[in-house]
Protein backbone atom coordinates (compact mmCIF):
# COMPACT_ATOMS: atom_id res chain seq x y z
CA UNK A 1 0.00 0.00 0.00
CA UNK A 2 1.48 3.41 -1.14
CA UNK A 3 1.33 5.92 1.47
CA UNK A 4 0.30 9.47 0.69
CA UNK A 5 3.22 11.94 1.81
CA UNK A 6 3.05 15.96 1.26
CA UNK A 7 6.28 18.08 0.70
CA UNK A 8 9.32 16.23 1.09
CA UNK A 9 11.77 14.06 3.25
CA UNK A 10 15.94 14.75 3.88
CA UNK A 11 18.12 12.28 5.43
CA UNK A 12 20.94 13.40 8.30
CA UNK A 13 22.84 11.12 9.39
CA UNK A 14 23.76 10.52 13.68
CA UNK A 15 27.09 11.88 12.35
CA UNK A 16 25.87 15.14 10.82
CA UNK A 17 23.57 16.30 13.68
CA UNK A 18 26.00 16.02 16.19
CA UNK A 19 28.25 18.00 14.45
CA UNK A 20 25.60 20.65 13.95
CA UNK A 21 24.95 20.27 17.79
CA UNK A 22 28.39 21.32 18.38
CA UNK A 23 28.39 24.74 17.07
CA UNK A 24 27.38 27.66 19.63
CA UNK A 25 23.81 28.46 20.08
CA UNK A 26 24.62 31.65 19.07
CA UNK A 27 25.95 30.80 15.07
CA UNK A 28 22.43 28.24 15.02
CA UNK A 29 20.10 31.51 15.77
CA UNK A 30 22.05 33.46 13.24
CA UNK A 31 21.60 31.24 11.04
CA UNK A 32 17.78 30.85 11.40
CA UNK A 33 17.28 34.61 11.72
CA UNK A 34 19.25 35.04 8.18
CA UNK A 35 17.80 32.22 6.62
CA UNK A 36 13.85 33.79 8.13
CA UNK A 37 15.43 37.43 6.42
CA UNK A 38 16.10 36.21 2.72
CA UNK A 39 12.78 34.20 2.84
CA UNK A 40 11.34 37.88 3.91
CA UNK A 41 13.17 39.09 0.52
CA UNK A 42 11.58 36.72 -1.51
CA UNK A 43 8.96 38.25 -3.98
CA UNK A 44 5.44 36.73 -2.91
CA UNK A 45 4.74 34.46 -5.91
CA UNK A 46 8.03 31.85 -4.91
CA UNK A 47 6.44 32.29 -1.39
CA UNK A 48 3.34 30.81 -2.45
CA UNK A 49 4.85 28.62 -4.88
CA UNK A 50 7.44 26.87 -1.65
CA UNK A 51 4.00 26.69 -0.25
CA UNK A 52 2.77 24.46 -2.89
CA UNK A 53 5.55 22.34 -3.15
CA UNK A 54 5.61 22.17 0.82
CA UNK A 55 2.05 20.89 0.70
CA UNK A 56 2.78 18.49 -1.46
Amino acid sequence: MKENKKGFDYYLSKKIIKEYQRKPIELRLKWLYQGNLLRKALPKKIVRIQGKFRQG
